[in-house]
């Protein structure tokens, strides 16, 4: 089957996990082709991997100002009314501020051209990775060129299903996946319940992962943090945690690991606590550098307000890690709590602090519950496993489980 695989950003820039899910859907024989909305910063892609991703994939921004010309004479010459009622149904839809308008027309003229590509090119389908602003050119761009399309959602986009549509989404799609049995239950509350059979659930996952004995060393505990530096990962609830653990007495050393608009806010807190020495941010690495941290921490932490099913958890479980993370969206369907790691109330420096230090004080509770996490991610979130059922979905088959 030739399927175009679309993201907002380019998938192996920080979305290594759909990277993941196009090799192995194409090892099971299906032709995939990756499309990006926006083009990548030389820096963002990391690896070896992402580099020859890369040089295949294409993207929409910025503009080919000749190309999308074309593009939009081939829409107006070969699909005039199927073109005018999609501009209308995007830009023209009842009760959209001005600015909302302006947005789908923008949209909508992206659509045009990856409609184009996907026509010319006989794509039998159109998957896009997270239900935002990139699903929203897909949705278009899909119908123009008369092809079913489907979405796979995260998390985030189901903070704002108003803003993307999700519930129009969910009508026109061929079918939507969640990541997490909380983002599918999300979905049917925002929707009819004759649009329930479409939402299914598929595991991110990880793969070439073996869970390796932790370090024995007399120094302080080792933190990892594998995060992207905005609001809803709470690296600020998570740095007043540690100015608990020091007043304490629990020595430790942590690492954040990622880059984002909040970074230079992150470094001011950390000075006005008084822990630059016990940290070191790393900035964003490549996936290889990110599996030494993993294998050198003793613990992973997450503090977020907000996510679906971290993949970073999944992998600080691989590598055998015990970790702590908040009770929110699918997380806890990945962590058990108190088996292969703690999972505590959103926001609680105190309950954070206090889950930190039990792992830390307790090595032979570290070590059981990294050996029961690194079962729990062979057993459920397995990349062939999701790549088998994905293909039975590409395929209109029903799904096993």
């Amino acid at each position: 089957m030739k399927i175009a695989y679309l993201t907002s950003l380019y998938p192996a820039v920080s979305h290594t996990f759909v990277l993941r899910e196009v090799q192995s859907l194409r090892a099971r024989g299906h032709e995939i082709v990756t499309y990006s909305i926006r083009k990548p910063a030389p820096h963002d892609i990391r690896g070896p991997e992402a580099e020859a991703e890369a040089r295949g994939t294409r993207w929409l921004i910025p503009a080919e100002m000749a190309s999308y010309l074309a593009a939009i004479f081939w829409a107006t010459t070969t699909r005039p009314i199927k073109t005018f009622r999609g501009f209308m149904g995007a830009a023209g839809a009842k009760g959209l501020s001005i600015r909302d308008r302006f947005s789908w027309a923008i949209y909508f003229v992206e659509a045009i051209q990856l409609a184009r590509w996907l026509a010319r090119e006989k794509f039998e389908h159109l998957h896009c990775h997270f239900g935002n602003t990139g699903s929203n050119t897909g949705m278009l761009a899909a119908e123009l060129a008369g092809i079913p399309f489907s979405i796979t959602c995260h998390g985030s986009e189901l903070n704002e299903p108003e803003k993307f549509r999700l519930a129009d989404k969910a009508a026109r799609a061929k079918f939507i996946v969640c990541v997490s049995k909380f983002g599918r239950a999300r979905l049917m509350h925002l929707t009819p319940p004759e649009l329930w059979g479409k939402f299914h659930v598929v595991r991110c996952g990880v793969e070439g992962i073996e869970a390796a004995p932790q370090e024995i060393h007399d120094g302080p505990g080792r933190i990892l943090c594998v995060a992207r530096m905005s609001s809803e990962k709470a690296h600020l609830v998570l740095l007043e945690a540690l100015v608990l653990l020091r007043a304490r007495g629990i020595p430790f050393a942590c690492t954040l690991v990622g880059d984002g608009p909040l970074r230079s806010g992150i470094e001011r807190r950390i000075g006005e606590l008084g822990i630059e020495s016990a940290m070191t941010l790393t900035g964003s690495l490549e996936p290889a550098r990110v599996a030494e941290e993993f294998r050198r921490c003793d613990v992973a932490v997450l503090a977020s307000f907000s996510e679906g099913v971290p993949v970073v958890l999944m992998e600080a479980m691989a590598h055998g890690r015990p970790v702590v993370a908040t009770r929110v969206g699918g997380v806890a369907e990945l962590v058990e709590h108190g088996k292969a790691g703690f999972v505590v109330s959103p926001g609680d420096a105190v309950e954070l602090a206090g889950a930190l230090s039990r792992i830390l004080a307790d090595p032979d509770l570290a070590r059981d519950m990294g050996n029961a996490g690194a079962a729990a991610v062979k057993e459920e979130f397995d990349i062939p496993r999701s790549a088998e059922r994905l293909e039975a979905l590409f395929s209109g088959r029903p799904i096993r489980g």
